[in-house]
């Protein structure tokens, strides 16, 4: 179902570049070291600054993104501290050699720079948009530090005064989009004035492909979830995978719960995560059904104090900052450690599975799989009422936490395509079936008492082929929903 993505680690390791724990007292969390394990200072300092800012996992994804740019400066010589237009210069360089993308004028700006993947590079345009967004962190960081002299060099200067300018006729600017006093979405002046230097081709817009997929299709994947959690190794793994599938939060918010996200959630059956974009704050609530809270309470009592470094069992006993799911040796579980055991898991799991009915897919799909699952429901909870399901939905959208209702939008008219495929299907069947049978029946009656063909009229007046459909009203995973 899901195609293979890029060689990201390819990528990563043009650069070169170790990443190595830090000696003790050291003021830096991690030290990136050349070939001839010199520190690269800038790398160093800004990854320094940016956990200090927010100690989630963006700083660890943008760090790998800046490796084999900082290893391209120095393999050739060149200074990362360059004035803008020769960062610019060796920026186009970089992403023409070593990312191997097309890099050319942007014929809808003044000024600015297009950049494309080829099917020669190593990573995806979802990539490349994450790349570039580190570079501009990167320079935003150490300008601030007073380390770079200069100007942001992925920036354009002359379309951030526009955008300046632009700002000050908005009524209320500087009001949040929640607050619905602004005169425009922050995301409708940012689209009107971009302000990076190098901007993406836009090719077709994202869809979540899982929405896509046959109903038997997703089954499948229930079904699979639910042979993994059955079968866990350890309790810690069954109630990861029972949150991701109930919840449809991300990998990392289930990863990263601490024991004051949950406590603090003050209710049983919810917790509070780091959202994406919270910069590490547990901002966003996340619901789950009475018997996941057993099991997870089972979970800290036993198998967690068992690991836990001082050996404690209450809930009451934890810290605030500990983490909520823990390795063995006691360490907070890592996002390589889970992928692990889900590989341990999924294998046999896609067993129970014909050969040609197995379903590949990643964790994050099943995020998907819960969303495409919740509009479905809402449109038969609403039936046909556009109000009560535009009401369901926006509840819905903050559940999920996403701060767009554009992502509620996308998925909605990627399920309307999904809904009129299946017409399309539905029709297709019924007129080979209706087809078939006409022939059949042709070949049974004596050649002497044929009839002869029948009219379009006529042949549509006939009985048509039954549908069958898998029911909504079941539910697989009932033994652990409530």
């Amino acid at each position: 179902m899901r195609a293979k993505g890029r060689k990201h680690g390819r990528f990563v390791s043009l650069s070169e570049l170790k990443k190595l724990a830090p000696p003790p007292g050291s003021p830096y969390p991690l030290l990136i070291v050349d070939a001839t394990g010199l520190p690269v200072f800038f790398l160093c300092e800004w990854y320094r600054r940016q956990k200090a800012i927010d100690p989630g996992r963006t700083a660890d994804t943008y760090l790998d993104m800046a490796l084999p740019w900082a290893g391209f400066l120095l393999r050739r010589g060149y200074a990362w501290n360059d004035q803008p237009d020769r960062i610019r210069a060796f920026l186009i360089e970089f992403l023409r050699d070593d990312v191997k993308c097309l890099v050319g004028p942007d014929a809808k700006r003044e000024e600015g720079l297009l950049v494309e993947t080829t099917g020669a590079s190593p990573l995806s345009k979802s990539s490349l948009g994450v790349l570039l967004a580190a570079l501009t962190s990167l320079y935003d960081t150490l300008i601030g530090a007073g380390y770079y002299a200069y100007p942001n060099p992925l920036r354009s200067e002359r379309m951030i005064a526009l955008k300046r300018e632009h700002i000050r006729q908005v009524k209320n600017a500087g009001a949040p989009d929640y607050a619905g006093t602004r005169g425009e979405s922050w995301s409708e002046t940012n689209r009107a004035f971009p302000t990076n230097q190098f901007r993406q081709r836009r090719g077709k817009v994202w869809e979540p492909q899982v929405v896509l997929e046959p109903d038997a299709v997703q089954k499948r994947m229930r079904e699979t979830i639910d042979f993994m959690a059955l079968h866990a190794t350890f309790q810690r793994d069954q109630v990861i995978l029972l949150l991701l599938r109930q919840t449809g939060a991300r990998l990392s918010e289930v990863l990263e719960m601490t024991v004051g996200g949950y406590r603090n959630a003050r209710k049983a059956g919810r917790a509070l995560v780091k959202n994406k974009g919270s910069r590490g704050r547990e901002e966003k609530t996340i619901y789950f059904t009475p018997t996941i809270e057993r099991l997870l309470q089972q979970y800290i009592r036993t198998e967690r104090a068992r690991y836990d470094p001082q050996g404690r069992k209450g809930l009451e006993d934890l810290d605030d900052r500990d983490s909520l799911f823990l390795t063995r040796t006691g360490k907070p579980y890592s996002r390589s450690a889970f992928y692990h055991h889900w590989k341990r898991l999924f294998e046999p799991a896609q067993r129970q599975f014909k050969h040609q009915e197995r379903v590949e897919f990643s964790p994050h799909d099943l995020r998907h799989l819960r969303v495409t699952r919740t509009v479905t429901k809402v449109r038969k909870d609403a039936k046909g009422d556009a109000a009560q399901e535009a009401a369901l939905l926006e509840g819905f959208q903050q559940l999920m936490g996403w701060s767009s209702p554009a992502t509620m939008l996308t998925y909605t008219k990627t399920m309307n395509q999904r809904e009129a495929i299946q017409v399309v299907l539905d029709d297709e069947e019924a007129v080979a079936q209706q087809e078939q049978g006409a022939v059949t029946t042709q070949t049974m009656i004596p050649r002497a008492e044929r009839h002869p063909p029948c009219t379009e009229h006529a042949c549509s007046s006939g009985s048509s082929a039954g549908e069958s459909a898998l029911s909504d009203d079941h539910d697989e995973l009932s033994w652990y929903e409530e």
